[in-house]
């Protein structure tokens, strides 16, 4: 038998096919090895051949064998998790739809977040089936155009909502230009850390010392504090804040990851950030005294109850009045705005459904979170574990902040609950990176270029 017509019955029992390929060089480099030994031990060329095949085994079996482990794979237990977040979705959409603040003008709510969840699907189905490791080259593009969405919005908006910009497309949906932002930057800077050690320029001190300065290095640094500064002049600070979390997690995994002084590194980003975060806080609150005002009354919200504290104070009052099922007992004054506003879905679904409901919302949370981390620990591809991490982080940074927030345990901002919170443009961009990770999922089995013992050992399994 030929080299080429095993190969080619080894790729027909392989059902992935863009993987083929890569499969039918790998065996064929194995072959050639094994065929170059035999030659050495003083076998003629066709009897080397024949000897190297045969020692990969029966072509068919092969070839199933690889087909099982390359095959693309549907994480079920992340996708289950996310059709029960889904409940919530409905549940808050009944809530609005149902509630007598809900706007007539605006159509029911229900059915809109049917239409939210169609385009949502359908371009998440786009992301499912892309290979995500061509996103990467296209990071500069990426930033580029979310920088100039946002610069637009800020400064040519008419349509704003309690005074943030939206961006109005045709007059026909507004999209909250933040929520998109925000994970786009993140993949560009994901994107970016890739070249980081690898364009590093020499400079002369004084022509007694030379200095290395790493380009991409500066270039993300640059670019990351710009998209920050973009999304705080949205204003949208909760968004900011998010994104730089995510930024310096993702950070301090590649500095663990590829740096060579480890612990130091890490200890002079996080110290650096540590003083520019205590510059940024005394700043705000020094500009802006309300500012810790509202601190405060977020854990003591009795200190001003007709002020910063109302809403601290009726939140209050659904948490201690609610049961284990049903209507809270007092369904406080400011029932109205926490059924319409994005960051108080989870105090409204407590108001409206008692605490088992609440605390399945909670515990659904946490395994998604679980889950998220435990993806990026079993994808070995470096770019596709980056940006599980830096999603992860979006994912699990904003539901523990709004949880919080709506039991007076944190700051009162503009945290929203994923998949939860009202909001058509964060939902599809919420099922936009829900794809992408599953998309990641799907072909951490199939990227075989840094792993080739996957072939050998499928073979001499045999």
């Amino acid at each position: 038998m030929q080299i080429k017509d095993f190969l080619e019955k080894v790729c027909n029992e392989i059902k992935y096919k863009p993987i083929r390929e890569e499969i039918s060089k790998e065996l064929e480099n194995h072959i050639e090895e094994s065929k170059e030994a035999y030659i050495h031990k003083g076998e003629s060329e066709e009897i080397a051949i024949n000897k190297a095949i045969a020692d990969m085994g029966d072509a068919e079996v092969v070839g199933k064998t690889l087909n099982k482990i390359h095959r693309p794979k549907l994480d079920y237990k992340l996708f289950i998790l996310f059709l029960i977040l889904l409940c919530f979705t409905f549940l808050i959409a009944w809530i609005k739809t149902t509630s007598h603040v809900f706007s007539e003008g605006e159509g029911p709510y229900f059915i809109k977040t049917i239409v939210y969840l169609i385009i949502g699907f359908i371009l998440g189905l786009v992301i499912y089936f892309m290979d995500y490791t061509k996103i990467a080259k296209y990071s500069n593009y990426i930033y580029i155009a979310s920088s100039i969405l946002v610069i637009y919005t800020v400064q040519f908006s008419n349509y704003q909502v309690n005074g943030i910009p939206y961006l109005n497309v045709g007059n026909i949906f507004t999209v909250s230009i933040s929520t998109v932002a925000m994970p786009l930057f993140l993949i560009s800077f994901i994107g970016f850390i890739q070249n980081v050690g690898k364009h590093k320029v020499e400079f002369h001190v004084l022509n007694l010392e030379t200095v290395k300065i790493d380009k991409s290095l500066i270039k993300i640094i640059v670019l990351s504090i710009f998209s920050l500064l973009l999304l705080a002049s949205i204003p949208s600070l909760t968004s900011a804040f998010i994104l730089g979390m995510a930024y310096m997690i993702v950070a301090t995994v590649k500095i663990i990851k590829d740096s060579h002084k480890k612990v130091t590194n890490v200890l002079k980003l996080w110290g650096v950030i540590a003083v520019l975060g205590i510059i940024c806080i005394i700043s705000l609150t020094a500009g802006a005294p309300y500012l810790l005002e509202r601190m405060i009354t977020t854990f003591q919200p009795e200190t001003d109850p007709e002020g910063a504290g109302w809403l601290g104070i009726n939140r209050k009052m659904i948490i201690e009045s609610a049961g284990m099922f049903g209507e809270a007992e007092d369904m406080s004054n400011a029932l109205e705005l926490f059924d319409e506003g994005t960051e108080f879905a989870f105090i409204s679904i407590l108001a409206h459904y008692g605490w088992i409901v609440a605390i399945l919302l909670i515990v659904t949370i946490i395994l998604i979170s679980v889950k998220l981390i435990i993806n990026s620990i079993k994808v070995k591809d470096a770019y596709g574990k980056m940006l599980i991490i830096g999603i992860s982080c979006l994912f699990i940074f904003q539901s523990v902040f709004n949880v919080l927030m709506n039991l007076n345990l944190w700051f009162e901002a503009g945290f929203e609950l994923p998949f939860v919170s009202y909001g058509g443009t964060g939902l599809i961009m919420n099922m936009i990176c829900l794809a992408l990770v599953l998309s990641i999922y799907r072909r951490k089995d199939i990227l075989i270029s840094s792993d080739n013992k996957k072939i050998a050992g499928a073979t001499q399994s045999e």
